[in-house]
C-alpha cells in the first residue's frame, strides 16, 4: 500500500513538471523567435556581392527566411563588409546600408523588409563608441542603444562594449540601457560622433533605495523603523549554503541559537532569536520533529515571522529554500517596522526575497556548488586505553581478584597494542553539492523564469543527510496599467538520520575494546561492567556497530506545492490597488524502524515486544487572500503616501502517529507485519484563522522631516471570544540632517535620527488554548447495552483569553561621513511584553490542574551599533577594501509570572543533577544560572566546599542555597569583517564574537566528577584531581566519584570566545579575455572558494556536538551564464 502512494505521488510530481514544462514551451517558443533569433552571431565576410546572395547567406548562416519585395528591395546592389561574431540585426543593417527598408522580425524566425519612403533631405548621421560601467571602467557586452523618438531601431554593444549606430536628422538623443544599471540618454549633437565613451551607473536597487516590507515597499528616506537589508549575494560570501547562518555576520541582534546536541546535523531545523526574550519558556521540541515540519512553532515561542514573498510561510520552507533564488533577505526589528504584522510581530520579521524574471532575450545560467565537510572533534579529548585502565585501577574498580584478572585481561590487550579510536568510527568526510539551473527572459510585456534545483548534502556521520529537489515558474505580465504576477514552487526534502545512532554512545565507549571478535564479526555486547564498590552493579557495555549488521531506517520527507498570485492595476499614476492569494499544500512523513535484533532489545525477552516500527503522517493545507490600496501624493516639498489593506488567512493541519512491536523477521520490515500496536493511535489537530485590516499613513516634507503611522486590527480563532478585535499600532519620526543646509558641503554625507513607539502582538500558540476540548472514549458508556459514546472533557477553556502585548521604544542614530566611506549606527530599544499566556494553578474543585490565563510580563532592553569603513576606494585602480564591525547587547527581565511558573521554579531548585534548569523569579534575568555557590576543593579533606544561604561553610549540597551566580546572555556579542577587490579578485573575511556570559560546563560535570567507570572519560578526570599529592586540585579524589556532584558554581565559566566563522577568495572571469567563453557563448563565469568554521578561541573548553559533531567546510561555488 505504502509503495503505491509512492508511486502515486511520484506520478502526480511528473505530471504536474511536464505540464508546465509544456506550458512554458510556447512562451520560451514566442520569445526565442520574436527577440532571441535577431541577436544570432552571424561571422561573414564579403566583398562586391550582391544583396541578394548575402541575404540567402544570411538566411543559411541565421537559420531565418527573408521575405521582400524585389521592386522595393535593390537586391541587385554590390556590397562590402567584414563581421566577426556580431549579431544578425548589426550584420543587416551594414547589408541594407543607406537603401530606405525597415526590419521587422516577426515569429518563425521570419524577417520582413518593407520599403520605408525616405524622407527629403533627410541626413544619416553615424555614432560610435563604447559602453562601460562608471566605477570600475570595464566594458558592458550587450547593452541596448535606441533611438528616442524610434524604439523600435538600435543596436546592442559586442563583447568589447562597442556598437555603431547610424541615426537619421531629427534624433535628438540616445537611450542607453543595460540590465541593473541606470538608463542613461545621450544626446545627438547633429553631426557624426565617433568614441564616444558612454559610462553606465549601476543601480541604487530597490534593497538600498527601498525597504522591502513584505507588503507595501517604503522609501529608505521616510522610513523610521528599525530595519537591515542583505543581499543574497553578499550573503553566499559568507556562507554558500546557508544564508541564514551568515546573517548572523550582517546583524548581531539576530541569531541561531546554539544546539550543542544536534551539532552540524542537517536534519535538525534551527533555532532563532532577534534581540532576545519576549516570551518565557521553550517546550523543548525536537529540533526534528513532526510539529516543526508542520510549521507548528507553538514549542518556540520567540520565533521571529517568516515572509517569502509577500506571504507568511514556515521555517522549513526558509531553510530548504535555494540560495540561488535569494535577491535579498530584510529583517524588521521595532514596532515602526512590524507593526504591520499586528498580532505576531514582537519577535521580528524575517523578510525574504526571491529573484524576478528580468527582461531581455532567452537566459540560461547555472550554478553549481561543491563541498567538503569535515567532523570538528578538537573540543574532544578522551583518555587512550592505557590512561583509562589506570583511572578504573585508581578508582578502586579492582579491588578483588575476580576483577584484578580484568584488570590483567585488558592490560595484556593494551600491550598488544589496542588502542580503538571509537569516535572515527561514525563519522566521515562528508561531500556535498549543490546544482541551480534556471532560464528566463521575456520582453517588458511578459517575462518568465523557470528554475530547477537539487541538492546533496551528507552529514559528517555515515549514510546520515538531507536531499532536496524544487521547481520553480515564475510568470509576470506588465501592459500599460496592469502587473500580474504568478510563482509556482514545488519541493521535496528527504532527510536521512545515521543508523549508527548517538555520536555520544562512541564518545563513552572504552579504547581497550576491540570493535570486532577474533572472526572479525560486530559482536552485539563488548563487556559486563563491574562498578566499584559495594552495590556497584553490572553495566552492559553494548556496541552499536552491531545495529549495522540489521535492518534499520529513521527518515522524514517532506512535499509541498506552494502558488503565489498577485495582480496590480495602476489606476492613476499615484493610485494603485493589487490583490493577492496564496495557496499552500504540504504532506510529512517520519519513520523509524528497528530490528528485533537491535541492541536497544537486547533486555526483551518476549519475542513479541523485540523489534519496533514508529510511523507518523502529516499534512497541512494553508491559504491567504489580500487587497490593498496604495496612494502616493507629491506637491512641492510634500509628500504623503497612504496604504491599505485587508487579508485573510486560514491553516489547516493534521497528523497521524503509529507505533507498534514485534517484528520475527527483518524481511517483514513493513508496519503491517507488527505483532501488536504498542500504543492507541495517537495524533493531532489543528485549524486556525485569521482576519486583519491595516492602515498606514506616512508624510515626509522637503525630504527632511517625516512620519508615520501604521495601526492593525486583528481577528483570530486561536483566543477568546470576548476578546474583539485587537488593535496593534506604531507611530514613528524620521528626521534626516544631512538634508539641512548647514550641513551641505561638510564631510556629514549621511545623518540621521529616528524613534518610534508601538504596540505589537505575539505569535506561536496553540490553536485551542482558548477553547473547551473533549475526547471521546470507548470508556465512557453510560450502560453496558447502550451504543452512545460518550465525551470527557479535555481542557478547560477560557472566553477572555487575549493575546500578549508587546510596547517597544526605539530610538537610533546613523551617521556617514566622506561620502559615506565611513558609516556608524546606534540604536536603543525597550519592550515591555505584558499579558503573556501563561499556566496558571486552578483549584482542586475544577477539576482541572492549570488553566491558560493572560497573567505574565517580561521587559527586553538593548542596544545595537555597527560601524563600517572603507580605507580604500580606488576606482582607477580597481581596487577597494572595506571594514565592518557591529554588537548587540540585551538583557531580559521577568516582571511578573504565574503560580504554576513559581511552582515549576521549585521544582526545578529542587533538581541536583544534569543541566541547570532555567528558574524564572521576578526582577532577575531570563537566563539567570541558578547553582550552588561553591569555594572549591578542601585541600585536606578532597571534598568540596559549599557556601550555604545563611553564609556559612558547609560541606552538605543544598538545592535550596542555589543563587543566580551569573546571566548567559553575553555582554556583548557581534561580528567583525573585511573585504577586499582588485579587478576580478574578490577576498572577505568574517569573524564573530562574544564575551561575559557565564556558561555551566557540562562536560566537566559528566566526564570528570559524575562520571561513570564503565565509560570513557576527560583526560582531566585522571591529572586534575585531588590527591595526598596534589591538594590543590579543582576536582575531586577519584575515589569520590560514587558521591553525587551536584550543580556547582565550580563548573560555571565565563565565556569569552571569538571565532573564525568564513574565509572566501574569488574571481570573475572576463569573456574578453578567454576567446574560448565567448565562443561557448558565455556572458559571465565566476568563481568562488569559502572555508567556513575555520576555528575559534574560547575561554571554556567544552564537548560541543554531543548527539551530532560539528563540522568544518570547504566548498567551491561556480555560476556561468549563457546568451
Amino acid at each position: 500500500m505504502q509503495k503505491k502512494k509512492c508511486l502515486c505521488r511520484d506520478l502526480i510530481i511528473k505530471s504536474i513538471c511536464c505540464v508546465f514544462l509544456y506550458a512554458l514551451l510556447p512562451v520560451s517558443s514566442v520569445f526565442g523567435q520574436e527577440q532571441d533569433y535577431k541577436k544570432t552571431r552571424v561571422t561573414l565576410n564579403v566583398k562586391d556581392m550582391k544583396l541578394n546572395d548575402v541575404l540567402d547567406t544570411l538566411a543559411s548562416v541565421a537559420k531565418v527566411r527573408f521575405f521582400y519585395n524585389h521592386s522595393q528591395v535593390d537586391v541587385n546592389k554590390k556590397v562590402s563588409f567584414n563581421v566577426k561574431d556580431r549579431e544578425l540585426d548589426y550584420v543587416l543593417m551594414l547589408a541594407l546600408g543607406d537603401q530606405p527598408v525597415s526590419v521587422e522580425y516577426q515569429v518563425n524566425r521570419v524577417v520582413v523588409l518593407k520599403y520605408q519612403k525616405p524622407t527629403q533631405g533627410v541626413t544619416i548621421y553615424k555614432i560610435s563608441g563604447i559602453v562601460i560601467d562608471a566605477s570600475t571602467k570595464e566594458p558592458l557586452p550587450g547593452a541596448s542603444i535606441i533611438l528616442k523618438e524610434n524604439k523600435g531601431m538600435g543596436v546592442v554593444t559586442d563583447f568589447d562594449g562597442k556598437f555603431f549606430i547610424e541615426v537619421p536628422q531629427g534624433t535628438s538623443a540616445l537611450l542607453v540601457s543595460f540590465v541593473g544599471y541606470e538608463e542613461e540618454t545621450v544626446n545627438v549633437t547633429g553631426g557624426n560622433m565617433e568614441n564616444l565613451e558612454i559610462k553606465l551607473t549601476e543601480k541604487t536597487t530597490e534593497i538600498e533605495d527601498v525597504v522591502v516590507t513584505g507588503m507595501a515597499p517604503r522609501k529608505v528616506e521616510s522610513f523610521s523603523g528599525g530595519y537591515v537589508s542583505v543581499k543574497g549575494s553578499e550573503l553566499k560570501k559568507i556562507s554558500p549554503n546557508n544564508l541564514l547562518k551568515a546573517l548572523q555576520v550582517f546583524d548581531p541582534s539576530f541569531r541561531i541559537v546554539e544546539n550543542n546536541n544536534a551539532g552540524s546535523n542537517p536534519n535538525a531545523m534551527p533555532e532563532f532569536r532577534l534581540r532576545g526574550d519576549v516570551q518565557l519558556g521553550n517546550g523543548g521540541v525536537d529540533a526534528n520533529s513532526m510539529e516543526m515540519m508542520m510549521g507548528d512553532y507553538s514549542q518556540r515561542p520567540n520565533m521571529p515571522l517568516f515572509v517569502l514573498d509577500g506571504f507568511e510561510t514556515t521555517l522549513q520552507r526558509i531553510v530548504d529554500l535555494d540560495p540561488e533564488r535569494v535577491e535579498s533577505i530584510t529583517i524588521l526589528k521595532d514596532a515602526a517596522a512590524t507593526a504591520i504584522y499586528g498580532s505576531k510581530a514582537s519577535n521580528g520579521v524575517l523578510v525574504v526575497e526571491t529573484k524576478k524574471p528580468l527582461p531581455g532575450a532567452l537566459n540560461i545560467s547555472y550554478s553549481m556548488n561543491m563541498g567538503i565537510s569535515v567532523p570538528d572533534l578538537s573540543d574532544y579529548n578522551l583518555m587512550d586505553a592505557e590512561e583509562k585502565l589506570e583511572y578504573e585501577r585508581m578508582a578502586g574498580v579492582f579491588s578483588t581478584t575476580s576483577q584484578l584478572n580484568y584488570y590483567n585481561k585488558y592490560k595484556e590487550e593494551i600491550l598488544r597494542g589496542v588502542d580503538t579510536y571509537w569516535l572515527s568510527e561514525p563519522l566521515r568526510t562528508a561531500v556535498t553539492h549543490r546544482h541551480t539551473l534556471t532560464m528566463e527572459g521575456g520582453d517588458e510585456a511578459l517575462r518568465y523564469n523557470l528554475g530547477i534545483n537539487y541538492s546533496r548534502e551528507p552529514g559528517v556521520m555515515k549514510e546520515s543527510g538531507r536531499n532536496s529537489m524544487g521547481l520553480n515558474l515564475s510568470l509576470q505580465y506588465r501592459r500599460k496599467k496592469w502587473n500580474i504576477q504568478n510563482q509556482l514552487s514545488l519541493t521535496n526534502v528527504r532527510g536521512d538520520n545515521s543508523p549508527y545512532g548517538s555520536f555520544s554512545q562512541y564518545t563513552k565507549l572504552n579504547p581497550y575494546y576491540r570493535k570486532t571478535d577474533e572472526n572479525g564479526r560486530y559482536t552485539s555486547l563488548l563487556d559486563q561492567k563491574k562498578l566499584p564498590g559495594e552495590g556497584g552493579g553490572t553495566v552492559n557495555i553494548v556496541n552499536p556497530l552491531y545495529n549495522l549488521l540489521w535492518k534499520y531506517k529513521d527518515f522524514t520527507e517532506n512535499f509541498s506545492v506552494v502558488d503565489n498570485f498577485n495582480i496590480e492595476c495602476a489606476i492613476l499614476d499615484n493610485l494603485r490597488v493589487s490583490a493577492g492569494a496564496s495557496i499552500t499544500k504540504g504532506t510529512s512523513r517520519m519513520e523509524v524502524f528497528k530490528s528485533m535484533n537491535h541492541t536497544d532489545f537486547l533486555a526483551e525477552q518476549d519475542l513479541t515486544r523485540k523489534g519496533s516500527y514508529n510511523k507518523s503522517t502529516g499534512d497541512n493545507v494553508s491559504w491567504s487572500v489580500n487587497a490593498s490600496v496604495n496612494y502616493n501624493y507629491t506637491k512641492d516639498k510634500h509628500l504623503l503616501s497612504l496604504f491599505g489593506r485587508w487579508n485573510v488567512d486560514e491553516s489547516k493541519s493534521n497528523s497521524v502517529n503509529l507505533s507498534a512491536m514485534g517484528f520475527p523477521n527483518d524481511n517483514m520490515d513493513d508496519f503491517l507485519f507488527a505483532y501488536e500496536m504498542e500504543d492507541r493511535v495517537s495524533g493531532t489537530e489543528s485549524t486556525s484563522r485569521t482576519v486583519g485590516i491595516i492602515g498606514q499613513v506616512s508624510y515626509m516634507y522637503d525630504m527632511r522631516f517625516s512620519v508615520d503611522f501604521s495601526i492593525r486590527g486583528d481577528l483570530s480563532s486561536q483566543f477568546g471570544a470576548n476578546t474583539g478585535m485587537a488593535p496593534f499600532w506604531a507611530a514613528g519620526a524620521r528626521w534626516n540632517l544631512h538634508r539641512e543646509k548647514w550641513l551641505q558641503n561638510t564631510i556629514i554625507s549621511n545623518l540621521v535620527l529616528r524613534g518610534s513607539y508601538g504596540v505589537t502582538g505575539s505569535q506561536s500558540y496553540s490553536p485551542y488554548q482558548a477553547k473547551e476540548t473533549y475526547s471521546y472514549d470507548d470508556l465512557l458508556f453510560p450502560y453496558p447495552s447502550s451504543d452512545i459514546l460518550g465525551a470527557q472533557l479535555k481542557g478547560m477553556g477560557n472566553p477572555d483569553l487575549g493575546w500578549s502585548t508587546t510596547e517597544n521604544r526605539s530610538l537610533a542614530v546613523e551617521i556617514g561621513l566622506w561620502n559615506s566611506r565611513v558609516n556608524a549606527s546606534f540604536s536603543y530599544y525597550n519592550n515591555y511584553t505584558d499579558e503573556l499566556l501563561l499556566d496558571y494553578n486552578m483549584a482542586p474543585s475544577t477539576g482541572f490542574a492549570t488553566k491558560t490565563m493572560n497573567v505574565g510580563a517580561v521587559e527586553n532592553e538593548g542596544y545595537d551599533i555597527s560601524l563600517s569603513v572603507m580605507p580604500i576606494q580606488d576606482y582607477e585602480r580597481q581596487i577597494q577594501w572595506s571594514v565592518s564591525m557591529n554588537g548587540s547587547h540585551n538583557r531580559n527581565v521577568i516582571k511578573k509570572i504565574s503560580n504554576e511558573m513559581k511552582a515549576m521554579n521549585q521544582k526545578n531548585l529542587e533538581k541536583k543533577n544534569g543541566s541547570p534548569e532555567a528558574i524564572y523569579e521576578e526582577g532577575k534575568s531570563t537566563t539567570q544560572l541558578f547553582v550552588v555557590p561553591s569555594l572549591g576543593i578542601d585541600p585536606a579533606t578532597g571534598q568540596e566546599v559549599f557556601l550555604n544561604r545563611n553564609g556559612e561553610k558547609t560541606y552538605i549540597w543544598d538545592p535550596l542555597d542555589k543563587v543566580a551566580i551569573g546571566d548567559t546572555e553575553p555582554k556583548l556579542r557581534g561580528a567583525v569583517s573585511s573585504a577586499f577587490t582588485y579587478k576580478n579578485w574578490s577576498v572577505s573575511l568574517a569573524c564573530s564574537y562574544e564575551f561575559g556570559g557565564w556558561w555551566y560546563n557540562q562536560t566537566l560535570v559528566d566526564k570528570i566528577e559524575n562520571s561513570s567507570a564503565a565509560y570513557n572519560l576527560d583526560r582531566r578526570a585522571l591529572s586534575h584531581r585531588w590527591s595526598e599529592n596534589n591538594r590543590d586540585a579543582r576536582y575531586k579524589a577519584i575515589k569520590m566519584t560514587n558521591q553525587d556532584t551536584g550543580m556547582s558554581s565550580r563548573f560555571a565559566q565565563k565565556r569569552n570566545e571569538f571565532s573564525f566563522t568564513s574565509l572566501a577568495v574569488g574571481y570573475r572571469f572576463d569573456p574578453k579575455n578567454f576567446k574560448f567563453l565567448q565562443a561557448c557563448r558565455i556572458a559571465s563565469v565566476s568563481l568562488n572558494a569559502t572555508m567556513e568554521e575555520l576555528g575559534r578561541i574560547s575561554s571554556i573548553r567544552t564537548e560541543r556536538g554531543l548527539d551530532y559533531p560539528f563540522a568544518r567546510t570547504f566548498s567551491v561555488s561556480l555560476s556561468v551564464l549563457f546568451n
